[in-house]
């Protein structure tokens, strides 16, 4: 993948969490790190990250909203499909981390359980995918803007005080 899309995908996040309620969209990075995911213990490679802040009440439809944000700015972005994209194995792969958290959060929130299917978390993913793409639909400017300065600060915390000024958030 190539470093604009990454960042694109983590804008989506950032921006999403943004729009929900300012406080929870906490940083974003764009670095390629080898890291391990908290969850499985998994080893993966990242090309960005973004810390958003889950409010121990939440509502897990917004907490899958912002994990299927990065997806859904990637379709705003480069107008491709949720079905050509979740059709892509490549892709599918490259999202795990956030499939991966999104099971936990609605297994977490009883809307799952360990065993459920695919075809069950596929309908939770689509909903929050669709949300996000709502809540986006007229946001591409501000997703460039963001991509634009992770691109220009790689290997850098940002924190939302900084994009909020550099962003106009």
């Amino acid at each position: 993948m190539d470093s604009r899309r990454a960042c694109i995908h983590e804008a989506g996040h950032f921006y999403l969490a943004f729009k929900y309620r300012p406080s929870r969209a906490h940083s974003i990075r764009s670095s390629r790190q080898s890291r391990t995911d908290s969850s499985t213990g998994e080893p993966y490679d990242s090309l960005g990250e973004t810390c958003t802040v889950d409010p121990p009440d939440g509502q897990p439809q917004i907490i899958v909203s912002i994990r299927a944000a990065g997806l859904a700015a990637e379709s705003l972005v480069y107008n491709e499909s949720y079905e050509d994209l979740m059709g892509n194995a490549t892709i599918r792969f490259r999202i795990k981390t956030d499939t991966d958290h999104a099971k936990r959060d609605l297994e977490k929130a009883e809307l799952m359980f360990p065993s459920s299917t695919d075809e069950q978390f596929l309908f939770f993913w689509r909903i929050g995918f669709d949300n996000a793409v709502i809540m986006m639909s007229s946001s591409q400017d501000k997703l460039h803007c963001i991509a634009d300065y992770l691109l220009a600060n790689p290997d850098r915390e940002i924190l939302r005080a900084e994009l909020v000024e550099k962003c106009d958030l």
